[in-house]
């Protein structure tokens, strides 16, 4: 009724264009986030493999793009934990030929708020300087560019330098030159852990950028935090590996291609905030009963938790930051 246009209520969803009954989309897709792969999905929704390898497609570009748009800021998150997580796309890294850039190992660089379990964002592709900045980055735009923030990771060498490329601000010096210095109130930490036999023997924490006082006082600010860790972003790894197919260890549903592989990565790990209730996040009802909530939920993005149907029926905008 504004623009005097006609125009189909699926554009910019995943049914566009869609000819495949509504009920069996809805199927192929949360078959694919309860951890089937696309033949096993294949053959319980009965459907063709390239019906469901189209569907992952759109699926995980609409995630992407949803997700730029519904979790733009979270104000609430005061807490962020990094890690890497790795898998591998047609057949490992050390089998790869030279050149061959678009299979071997394919990391997840992964951004998470503890205190909401919260997942901001989400970089598949190589262990690289370059992904490490992204979700860095990422993460720095969807807490609004605020610094009175938690940061803790492991090891992994880039997060320094892009933390400090992301946050550090020019101070001018007495003798009128500058420098860049990290903000007062932002504490970032690192965790190394030592294994022997399979077991964790010792934990190293490190304060890399911030002072003891103010990691003190941002650790007890926090509601689920005593000391530094990156246990949260870690369980977040198990739950992934879980509900995608393709992530799990010793399988043989393996991604074939990477584009593929990351389509999928990006429609479970984003459609978790808003579809997936977490435990440990209900909370005590008006009247007496648990109630469930989801991550978006938790950290006050959405009002209920949305059903498959609803996230890839969602009109999602155009993602501006490719």
């Amino acid at each position: 009724m504004t623009c005097m246009k006609c125009f189909s209520e699926r554009k910019g969803t995943v049914l566009e264009h869609s000819r495949l009954p509504l009920a069996k989309t809805v199927s192929v897709m949360e078959h694919l986030r309860e951890g089937c792969g696309i033949r096993g999905t294949s053959r319980l929704v009965k459907v063709n493999q390239n019906t469901v390898m189209r569907y992952a497609r759109l699926a995980g570009g609409h995630a992407r793009k949803l997700h730029d748009e519904l979790v733009a800021v979270s104000p609430l998150t005061r807490e962020l934990q990094f890690d890497e997580k790795w898998s591998f796309v047609y057949k490992k890294e050390a089998r790869c030929e030279e050149g061959e850039k678009t299979c071997g190992d394919n990391w997840d660089h992964v951004a998470i708020d503890p205190e909401h379990r919260l997942l901001l964002s989400v970089v598949p592709g190589k262990r690289t300087r370059e992904q490490c900045q992204r979700v860095v980055d990422e993460a720095k735009k969807r807490t609004g560019g605020r610094t009175d923030l938690l940061i803790t990771s492991d090891e992994h060498q880039p997060y320094e330098p892009s933390i400090e490329q992301a946050y550090a601000v020019e101070v001018r010096q007495p003798d009128g030159s500058t420098r860049k210095e990290m903000p007062k109130d932002l504490c970032y930490a690192t965790v190394r852990k030592t294994r022997q036999g399979g077991r964790v023997i010792n934990i190293a924490k490190t304060l890399v950028f911030g002072t003891l006082s103010v990691l003190l006082m941002l650790i007890f600010r926090s509601t689920v935090s005593n000391t530094i860790n990156t246990s949260f972003v870690e369980r977040h790894n198990g739950t992934d590996r879980n509900q995608n197919a393709r992530k799990a260890r010793k399988t043989l549903r393996f991604s074939k291609d990477w584009d593929m592989h990351n389509a999928v990565t990006y429609f479970v790990a984003y459609s978790y905030n808003f579809c997936w209730p977490v435990r440990t996040l209900r909370i005590k009802g008006d009247t007496g009963r648990w109630v469930q909530r989801t991550p978006a939920m938790a950290a006050a993005l959405s009002d209920h938790i949305w059903s498959t149907h609803e996230w890839i029926s969602y009109p999602a905008r155009p993602c501006m930051s490719m």
